[in-house]
């Protein structure tokens, strides 16, 4: 069994816990050390009890907690090499293991394979989580899926996903032609209809949970994004449970098996 909870996840910051087998690892840091030891106590959890933290990529809303998490605790940190040149300053006292896409490593009693995805940071990572035969896949911060996602990622019985935008949304938002083309392209993130669309490619009857997440809340809603996901699994046939992370709430452990 895996179990998730989400601290956080939004365009304003993204942390969550991942856990399997009595090991516990946080993904991003992505809120201030007070929330996450405050998000970690609910879960029943503290700092020295992770075993690690992942990152997926440098942007300060997935890192911006790290220094002053760090300065009480030494903290096991596991992202990609350049990724590791560019934050090592905020934790200068914790121990780095750099990842390398499509390399597997074990954690305590996860197995953790880290993946490229597209998105204009230093070689940002999305990652497979697997106990005991049951499999997660955690994709975040990227503007297009990546050949291996659907391949690496086919079976899981959880899914993290981002569903960042919606189109008519991020158009009326008052940003900048620049900026709006950044969001949308290549090296952004994904929109509700392209979450959507991963998840036909990789949609079986055994996904037992599916997790919206870095929702903007500018740019789209959960009801939009969950409304565009229900209607994907409802024409898939899935009787897949959909639910939405949030940036103010925890969303408590949902556990797969």
């Amino acid at each position: 069994m895996i179990r998730i909870s989400v601290l956080a996840s939004s365009s304003r910051g993204n942390a969550t816990v991942i856990s399997g087998g009595g090991t516990h690892v946080l993904v991003d840091t992505g809120i201030s050390a007070l929330r996450i030891r405050k998000g970690l106590a609910e879960c029943g959890l503290s700092v020295p009890a992770l075993s690690g933290i992942f990152f997926t990529h440098e942007h300060q809303d997935h890192v911006c907690g790290l220094g002053v998490l760090s300065k009480k605790d030494t903290l096991n940190l596991y992202c990609s090499r350049y990724m590791a040149q560019d934050v090592r300053g905020m934790a200068p006292g914790a121990l780095f293991t750099y990842l390398e896409p499509g390399q597997t490593l074990e954690v305590g009693s996860l197995k953790i394979t880290p993946f490229c995805v597209s998105h204009d940071a230093l070689d940002p990572l999305g990652y497979l989580f697997e106990c005991e035969g049951t499999r997660l896949g955690y994709v975040t911060d990227t503007g297009i899926i990546v050949k291996p996602m659907p391949e690496l990622l086919a079976g899981v019985q959880g899914l993290y996903l981002e569903s960042n935008y919606d189109p008519d949304m991020l158009a009326n938002s008052g940003r900048t032609p620049a900026l709006i083309s950044r969001i949308s392209g290549r090296w952004g993130h994904l929109s509700n209809e392209q979450a959507c669309e991963f998840v036909r490619q990789i949609a079986h009857p055994g996904l037992q949970h599916l997790i919206l997440a870095h929702i903007s809340p500018e740019c789209n809603t959960p009801a939009k994004a969950s409304r565009a996901m229900q209607a994907t699994l409802s024409e898939l046939g899935l009787s897949t449970q959909l639910h939405c992370a949030a940036m103010a709430n925890r969303l408590p452990w949902i556990e797969i098996q």
